[in-house]
């Protein structure tokens, strides 16, 4: 019995840290990602990578990328939405 009780805590402590261990992870897998153009004058992050995004991106010979949503908030960007379908 004594045996127990002194195994009892690092087993708890154990699947603590497998437990913390797999929320992290569940975090990291369900990130938000948005598209941007990777030049500088783009101020513009888009939920999708719309056809507005293309020609803007064109234009300025750039090339769209697939980031985190908290790496495009870094690089100052913000939140636009398309314009497809509007006369």
């Amino acid at each position: 019995m004594k045996k127990i009780k002194q195994i009892m805590p690092l087993f708890v402590a154990v699947l603590f840290f497998l437990y913390v261990g797999e929320v992290k992870s569940a975090e990291k897998t369900n990130q938000e990602f948005v598209y941007l153009c990777n030049k500088p004058g783009q101020k513009c992050y888009y939920i999708i990578p719309c056809e507005t995004l293309r020609e803007t991106c064109n234009k300025v010979n750039g090339k769209l990328f697939k980031v985190p949503l908290q790496r495009a908030i870094q690089m100052k960007r913000t939140a636009c939405e398309c314009k497809e379908g509007t006369d």
